[in-house]
């Protein structure tokens, strides 16, 4: 399905202090429009790891290779012009005064065209549910709200890689599903490639592909169906798997066998067929 990789690590370090690495000889690619969400437990080198990408740290050794360009200082304004961040506090991104001037802030930046401009805004300002908030105060929005808005100005830059810093921890359960579906959708309709700092493991689920970090190393890789089968590891590393995952674990253990699906009411008439034979 995905042919080149908008993402290459090759034997990446990173130290704050010392002899001390948070990124620990990682290596890892990320196809060109897919969906691969980065999980791991508190401290682990996630955050660290989605800044070294953007070169807002500098790697101790090793290569990152952005769209087959290499992270360095001649190539950085260049890999810049195609890889944008939504970060976890959505405050520490507005620049305007109203929620129309802080979609505009990028495109300014990129020296779009004053006439160009207010097409784009409304265009993604619609694709985020935000058309009539576009005079408001982006202080005086929601939570939700300002991830939205966060989101089409980075939407509006035309880039073709988008790295969500933990976008959802700071959001109540509704405006994490809210985030969580409007991602999927840009995933789906732009083929953009994300890559998703999260803790949401439902969010993991719908992902393309997994990476697990474990302080500072790359612990696992793969498809969610992949990682989640390895519950020991996951528990092990205090991290949850999603109850479909865990059910049908469970099931397995006991020898029940189940189809290979995340139905739980499918899962619940094979188990009552299960039980009949019995």
């Amino acid at each position: 399905m995905f042919k080149l990789d908008a993402v290459r690590v090759e034997n990446l370090n990173y130290s704050y202090h010392g002899d001390k690495m948070t990124i620990d000889d990682i290596s890892f690619t990320i196809p060109q429009g897919s969906y691969t969400t980065v999980i791991g437990h508190n401290g682990s080198g996630k955050s660290t790891l989605a800044k070294l990408l953007l070169g807002l740290l500098e790697k101790k050794s090793g290569n990152i290779y952005i769209n087959d360009l290499e992270l360095n200082y001649e190539n950085l304004n260049k890999i810049r012009n195609n890889i944008g961040i939504v970060f976890q506090n959505p405050d520490n991104q507005f620049i305007g005064s109203t929620v129309r001037d802080d979609i505009a802030f990028g495109l300014e930046n990129h020296c779009f065209p004053r006439e160009e401009m207010d097409p784009i805004i409304e265009k993604y300002a619609a694709e985020v549910n935000m058309s009539k908030f576009l005079e408001n105060e982006p202080t005086k929005l929601s939570g939700g709200q300002k991830q939205r808005v966060a989101i089409a100005s980075v939407l509006a830059m035309n880039l073709n890689i988008i790295v969500f810093d933990e976008a959802t921890s700071m959001l109540d359960p509704t405006g994490k599903r809210e985030i969580n579906r409007l991602i999927n959708k840009i995933h789906q309709q732009q083929k953009i490639t994300i890559i998703s700092i999260t803790h949401d493991i439902e969010e993991v689920a719908q992902s393309d592909n997994v990476l697990v970090i474990d302080n500072g190393k790359l612990a696992m890789s793969g498809k969610p169906e992949q990682i989640f089968k390895n519950e020991k590891m996951m528990v092990r590393m205090k991290l949850d798997i999603p109850f479909a995952y865990k059910l049908r674990n469970e099931l397995a253990k006991r020898g029940v066998k189940v189809a290979d699906t995340l139905d739980l009411e499918r899962m619940a008439e094979e188990v009552c067929q299960y039980v009949l034979k019995k």
